[in-house]
Order: C-alpha cells, then structure tokens, then sequence
C-alpha cells in the first residue's frame, strides 16, 4: 500500500468546494464550467479541488503552523481548473494566499447572489 504524506482532501470536501461555486472556476479571468454531460449519459468533470496552502513543506504557499486536519479542511481548498491550478503553484509571490482567497470568497459571493435567479445558457 501506497504510503501517501500529502493531506489530501476527502471526496466529500473536493464535492463541497466543487458545489460551493457551482463547479465554475474561481479564478475570475477563467470562471468556465467545469461539469456537464458526456456521450455515454455519464459526467464529464474537469475541474481540479486545489490546495491553497501546500500539503507538503516547500510547497507552494506551505504553512508549517497549519495542522494536517487544517491542510485537508474546506477552509484550504479552491475549485480551479488543472490550468490555474499550476498557475497559482507556479507563481507564489502573484498569486498568495489573500489572492487565492479573494477568489475563492468573490466566486462564492457570485453564486450566492445567483442562486436561485434564472440564468442565461446559449450556444453562441
């Protein structure tokens, strides 16, 4: 058996981040779908549950004073896509934690404020 350091999310905290926003992206100049049908009557699900801060120590963003059960909370966790994902590990001093998190509660507040309203779906 595999012995995995990483502090993972649970499946039911990657599902919660994924519904938080109603799996759209958070990061603003990305903010697609990431769920929608596939041909076989399955799910098609491309979005990524992304860890804010690192699971690992020299990993982006790491905080050595967060406990492994705040490492793996909801409260670490953002819905990006693989793309933005990377980016945001790619680049710790643009995108740090206030950033991160900004998306995360701006993405958040959209779909609070939405939820509920009709919205506009076209093929365009």
């Amino acid at each position: 058996m595999k012995n995995d350091k990483r502090d993972n999310f649970t499946y039911a905290v990657k599902n919660k981040l994924a519904k938080r926003v109603a799996y759209v992206y958070s990061n603003p100049n990305c903010r697609k779908m990431t769920i929608g049908p596939d041909s076989k009557n399955g799910i098609n699900n491309i979005g990524v549950a992304a860890h804010i801060c690192a699971t690992t120590p020299g990993g982006p963003r790491y905080d050595g004073n967060m406990s492994e059960e705040q490492r793996k909370s909801i409260n670490n966790g953002i819905w990006l896509c693989q793309s933005c994902a990377k980016l945001i590990d790619s680049d710790e001093n643009k995108y740090n934690i206030q950033v991160i998190k900004s998306w995360k509660q701006q993405t958040e507040d959209i779909v609070s404020y939405n939820f509920g309203k009709r919205v506009s779906l076209n093929h365009e």
